[in-house]
């Protein structure tokens, strides 16, 4: 029998958050998890520099355009969460 190993989402987007507010000079309280990342001021080399972090926190190998597919903090959380739930 399998068991699933599950990084949870609310701790997948906290992450996003801190690392986003570090990119866009604000607080974390100050981010909206549901707004675009556009919208919160991510350009798109901070967007590729985001995903090398996500690739190198996780262990995944994640496209550069997933800030184009997912566009929110919470949205990429959920994407997070799925590609790291795995049979232990």
């Amino acid at each position: 029998m399998f068991a699933t190993i599950v990084t949870p989402s609310t701790t997948i987007q906290d992450w996003l958050v801190t690392r986003i507010a570090d990119y866009t000079e604000r607080t974390p309280h100050q981010l909206d998890p549901t707004v675009p990342l556009a919208e919160l001021g991510i350009d798109s080399v901070s967007a590729v520099t985001l995903c090398g972090e996500i690739e190198d926190r996780w262990m995944i190998d994640i496209d550069p355009t997933l800030v184009f597919e997912y566009p929110t903090i919470a949205a990429i959380s959920a994407f997070i969460a799925a590609e790291t739930a795995q049979p232990a």
